[in-house]
């Protein structure tokens, strides 16, 4: 009998190109891909409305769905005159391209310390598409309006307690991240044995009492052995808290 796909997703870039990265998530067993700006083959201000219905009908065709998009852009470029304009463009094509895949949310360092008016006109600019902007930024904003996306790496390198972050931000968790900092100070997959320092269980609880409802993001930017991490990072998060799923594939 064919397995469901784990309500997981997953960093697309480093599992290489598309198509064959899709086909990759799909033999993971996962079910959703985080698209990312960065990637020449996906950069959303780069697709047209054809390749982006193709890019819709390609992640149908393998069952998957976009789970959100990152737009990891440098803050101090928002605040450079010669470089604002063309970080704003790649900012509105994440999110013209997140309003055309189901509204995604759209992961981001906003610039509030080195451009606040930026921060206010890509809120605008969000809530004119119906997508919610989510911004990663270390410690989280306080500013209620802002919704957010939980990094737990980040949060541990930062000295947090992301069950703690994810118990303050509450409602306003859109996007959330899988992923370790292990003892050696690289991300790496969860609960990974003697390596670990996420309490993964407390930070799980915490996004279910939040009520967060999206895909949980494996996050494997930067991990030696990707495929084994993401399998092991999977079979873990959906052990802790048991709903049906049959396990992922070896």
């Amino acid at each position: 009998m064919h397995k469901a796909p784990l309500p997981l997703g997953v960093t697309l870039l480093p599992l290489g190109a598309a198509p064959s990265s899709l086909d990759a998530v799909v033999a993971l067993g996962l079910e959703g891909v985080q698209l990312d700006a960065a990637d020449p083959d996906l950069r959303p201000r780069e697709l047209g409305e054809s390749a982006r219905r193709d890019l819709a009908a390609a992640l149908r065709r393998r069952g998957l769905r976009a789970s959100g998009i990152d737009c990891f852009i440098p803050v101090e470029r928002f605040a450079d005159p010669a470089r604002v304009e063309r970080a704003m463009d790649a900012v509105h094509g994440c999110l013209s391209l997140a309003e055309h895949l189901q509204r995604v949310p759209v992961c981001m360092h906003l610039p509030h310390a080195e451009a606040p008016e930026v921060v206010q006109a890509l809120q605008r600019e969000a809530q004119r598409r119906g997508v919610p902007l989510a911004d990663c930024t270390v410690p989280v904003s306080a500013d209620a309006s802002l919704a957010v996306c939980v990094d737990p790496a980040a949060v541990l390198a930062g000295g947090g307690d992301p069950a703690a972050v994810v118990a303050a931000a509450g409602a306003r968790i859109v996007a959330a991240r899988v992923v370790d900092l292990l003892r050696s100070g690289l991300r790496g997959p969860v609960d990974e044995p003697g390596a670990s320092r996420l309490d993964t269980l407390g930070y799980r609880v915490a996004l279910e009492v939040a009520g967060f409802r999206g895909l949980p993001v494996i996050d494997c930017r930067q991990w030696t052995d990707m495929r084994r991490g993401v399998l092991d990072t999977a079979q873990r998060w959906v052990a802790l808290l048991p709903s049906g799923a049959t396990g992922v594939p070896s």
